[in-house]
């Protein structure tokens, strides 16, 4: 069985046709397979940012599924990701996620690199249809299991309308004096006429010497062609020690057409010096962006930013974006 596994899903892997997700299903056991190519520019002004060039990248991933009885179940998931260099080399290769769970009806839980509960939370905002812009609420990738984070277990369930998620970060750091262990709580409900209400919290002591925190809420509210939605954040020393933030994000996206849809997106946030409290502007985004679908798999996008942090020059990316 091992053998035919592999003859289906390595195929696939790597196929250029797009086809079913499910290349696997036999005796209550599944497999399918998912991919993205994103193509990308950054178009900077006078003087370039961190964003100019090439933003392009491949990813690949698989969700596996092995029923255990009629009430249990166990999955897993690993996505792998290729940032495309300038050049022929490639350099950058990442495991994005990498988790196994057990799902019954009392929720489920799983283990390893995964996204933390919050997440739940900051996801209601973060639908930039590039690779370079929204997303800045201080929550972040491998920050204190509150994005994609490993040694991460993790607790999800829905009520009805109800979406619980509790997750905690194991600590893996080898100093003493040092912890990456966090844990995070986070709730959405989700009311029948398309409002969705979320908040939560997470927490974590880096060092002996100071503890850092975040709490987040968010709304978003869908009707017809729009979809309205805010996010805030509160941290304290969340983006490291003695420094407060606050940030919020807010998108309103009109669907013009079946294909064709537009969005306004503002991200921003301020850090706070507790030492001495001197506020700087970390972020202040205002993104325009438009997308077409010419199917399912393939869609084209563009997004203008006008940068108001003092110093820094608007920017314009492009790209192309085919899934499977």
């Amino acid at each position: 069985m091992k053998k035919t596994l592999l003859a289906l899903v390595l195929p696939s892997l790597f196929a250029s046709t797009v086809g079913a997700a499910e290349v696997y299903n036999d005796n209550g056991q599944s497999v399918n397979v998912y991919g993205r190519a994103y193509a990308g520019h950054d178009f900077s002004g006078e003087d370039k940012n961190a964003n100019y060039g090439n933003d392009s990248y491949i990813r690949i991933g698989a969700k596996l599924k092995s029923d255990i009885f009629d009430s249990l179940s166990a999955f897993g998931r690993y996505e792998l990701q290729w940032d495309l260099a300038d050049g022929e080399k490639q350099e950058k290769t990442k495991t994005r996620l990498a988790y196994v769970g057990l799902k019954s009806d009392v929720g489920a839980f799983s283990f390893g690199r995964q996204y933390g509960a919050v997440s739940l939370v900051s996801d209601i905002t973060d639908t930039a249809y590039t690779n370079a812009y929204g997303g800045n609420l201080g929550v972040g990738k491998d920050h204190d299991g509150t994005n994609r984070d490993s040694s991460l277990l993790k607790y999800s369930n829905k009520f009805g309308g109800l979406q619980l998620d509790a997750s905690y970060r194991l600590d893996d750091s080898q100093s003493d004096a040092e912890s990456d262990t966090a844990y995070g709580l986070a709730v959405a409900y989700k009311l029948d006429f398309g409002l969705t209400l979320a908040a939560g919290f997470n927490a974590s002591s880096p060092t002996d010497d100071y503890d850092a925190s975040i709490f987040l809420v968010g709304a978003s509210y869908n009707t017809g062609p729009v979809t309205v939605a805010a996010t805030f954040a509160q941290g304290s020393e969340f983006e490291g020690q003695n420094l407060d933030h606050t940030a919020y994000e807010l998108t309103a996206e009109y669907k013009i057409t079946k294909q064709l849809r537009a969005q306004v997106l503002y991200n921003a946030q301020e850090i706070e010096d507790t030492t001495t409290s001197v506020t700087a502007d970390s972020v202040d985004d205002l993104v325009f962006g438009v997308r077409y679908d010419f199917n399912k798999s393939f869609r084209t996008v563009a997004e203008y930013r006008i940068n108001g942090v003092d110093g820094m020059d608007d920017d314009f990316h492009l790209a192309a974006r085919y899934s499977f």
